[in-house]
């Protein structure tokens, strides 16, 4: 019977590190369904779900202590099938901020999207320099499910207001 893991592991950049992980779960005879990576300030992390036996996940686990010895730190977390049809219904809510960068900004954003019970499927934040100036410049790219009890101008309004008030440069994307 086919099962379904998270493999989350993390440690000091270097090439090589994703053939590392890569090689222990097919070596296992595992197959990788999805993957985000990463570097970030110096550190390479990655999230991995694979497919499996219940016997062949035994034989990874036993090879996380080789991430371990090469500098990764890795853990297991078992997961569900991608097609099972357990995402959270609802509307899809997608859009980008860009600010002069300054404290607060990620929290503001996300807890306004709690309040509205809005489920985030994938955000990813960076800080650059401004193209002239090189002044911090941060980037927001989100994107979410709104529940269908929930009204998604509400959120929409709420969102263009924080970001009226916190000085944020804000795009919604279909």
């Amino acid at each position: 019977m086919t099962k379904y893991f998270l493999l989350l592991s993390s440690g000091k950049d270097r090439p090589g590190i994703v053939d590392d992980i890569s090689s222990l779960l097919f070596d296992k005879g595992a197959n990788i369904e999805d993957s985000r990576m990463a570097v970030m300030g110096g550190c390479f992390s990655s999230m991995t779900l694979f497919s499996c036996t219940r016997e062949q996940v035994e034989a990874i686990r036993g090879g996380l202590e080789d991430l371990r010895g090469l500098g990764l730190e890795a853990h297991l977390h078992e997961a569900e099938d991608p097609a099972g049809g357990t995402a959270l219904a609802g509307l899809p809510l997608k859009f980008e901020m860009t600010a002069m960068d300054h404290p607060g900004i990620v929290q503001r954003v996300v807890h306004l999207l709690r309040e509205y019970d809005v489920n985030i499927e994938s955000m990813e934040t960076q800080v650059t320099g401004a193209p002239l100036s090189g002044a911090p410049l941060f980037d927001l790219r989100l994107e979410a499910k709104v529940p269908a009890d929930k009204s998604i101008g509400k959120v929409k309004e709420r969102l263009s207001a924080l970001a009226g008030e916190m000085n944020l440069d804000l795009v919604f994307k279909v």
